[in-house]
């Protein structure tokens, strides 16, 4: 038996060991590098949400002390109703103004805390998932550096007794190369799929909601009064927040797939406090009504917008997934070949055989440029 016939006998048994745990961890090196630059993303969008959460809550207190101090001014409540009905109103003119711009700095705040607790979770997520990759990349790369040791050794320099070994080592790797750029796409327009998928679900939410404002704003219209005037306004504070967070959705579907365009602009009108709920009459009552359904049909936009842009990223899925799949079955292919050559090689030379079959079965595989 020669040396070579001695190793190989040898060797077998772990390069099938070696070879199973490279294709179970092909994808880690794709995916980690993926999920880095994912965290890295997440890392830089807390940061400037936290500035701006920062200069937020500052103009918050601001307001609410500004508020505060015209609510409970007896002074100013005292010296406005020395003007007689005129006076009082004014007084509540501009208690009202106080409290909306206090109100709506404190929407701003809680937006962006909820944005940076969203992020948060989703960097959690991606770091966990980290961990996992990481781990089979050392897996991975451990046995590729133990199989690319044995094979150095033992199949080193010309093997003319082993047909046809050296292309096809070659052609392994190539498959392997583009298995990885294909693995990264289909990743990467999964991940858009899942950022518009959650989109839709957060759109169709705001469109529950503005289907109750427009509820409410019918019924408003028949006298219903205070409560249902709240009832409104809540309505349309909560599709405000969901389309918010659609958008950041929407972000970052376009940010994984430049392909993906941004979502026609959505103003939901939420009304004036003053002339809709203190100075309340049926003619503020139609002109919400009205503003309402302006609001309802920029959503609806967007919603048949979004739709359009799900089955293009729908097909940009299905189409990596298979360009993927294609890939995949190339790579074990190729593998699978070579591992049958040094299969055979393995065999014959083991057995004292050193002269080389015909290989009057064994036809090259057709060279593929992956790239």
């Amino acid at each position: 038996m020669s040396q070579l016939s001695s190793t190989l006998a040898q060797a077998s048994q772990r390069n099938h060991e070696l070879l199973s745990t490279l294709s179970q961890t092909d994808y880690a090196a794709p995916a980690l590098m993926q999920n880095i630059a994912y965290i890295t993303n997440l890392q830089s969008q807390i940061a400037a949400t936290a500035k701006k959460l920062k200069g937020l809550h500052a103009i918050t207190e601001d307001e609410r002390k500004d508020h505060v101090k015209y609510r409970d001014s007896t002074v100013k409540r005292f010296m406005h109703k020395l003007g007689g009905e005129k006076g009082k109103a004014n007084f509540a003119s501009k208690q009202g103004k106080e409290e909306r711009e206090f109100l709506e700095a404190w929407q701003k705040e809680r937006v962006a805390d909820e944005r940076r607790d969203e992020l948060a979770r989703a960097l959690e997520n991606a770091e966990n998932d980290k961990g996992n990759l990481e781990s089979d990349k050392v897996r991975h790369d451990q046995a590729q550096s133990e199989l690319d040791h044995m094979y150095q050794s033992i199949f080193g320099g010309p093997t003319p007794e082993v047909l046809g070994e050296d292309r096809m080592e070659w052609s392994v790797n190539s498959a392997r190369d583009w298995y990885q750029q294909c693995q990264t796409q289909a990743g990467s327009e999964k991940h858009a799929m899942e950022a518009l998928q959650r989109a839709d679900q957060t759109l169709e939410k705001a469109r529950n909601d503005m289907i109750n404002a427009h509820d409410m704003s019918r019924m408003d219209m028949w006298g219903g009064g205070t409560f249902t005037d709240m009832m409104e306004r809540d309505a349309l504070s909560q599709a405000q927040k969901n389309i918010t967070q659609s958008l950041r959705h929407m972000d970052e579907a376009c940010r994984t797939q430049p392909a993906i365009k941004h979502l026609s602009d959505v103003t939901i009108d939420q009304g004036h406090i003053m002339s809709d709920m203190i100075f309340d009459n049926i003619f503020t009552d139609a002109a919400q009504h009205d503003r309402i359904k302006a609001s309802e049909a920029q959503l609806l936009k967007s919603i048949e917008q979004l739709k359009g842009q799900t089955r293009e990223q729908e097909q940009r899925v299905k189409d990596s997934q298979a360009q993927l799949q294609q890939a995949s079955q190339g790579l074990e292919g190729a593998r699978q070949e070579l591992q049958r050559i040094r299969a055979e090689a393995c065999e014959r030379l083991a057995g004292g055989s050193d002269v080389p079959p015909s290989y009057s079965s064994y036809q090259p595989a057709q060279q593929t440029t992956y790239w």
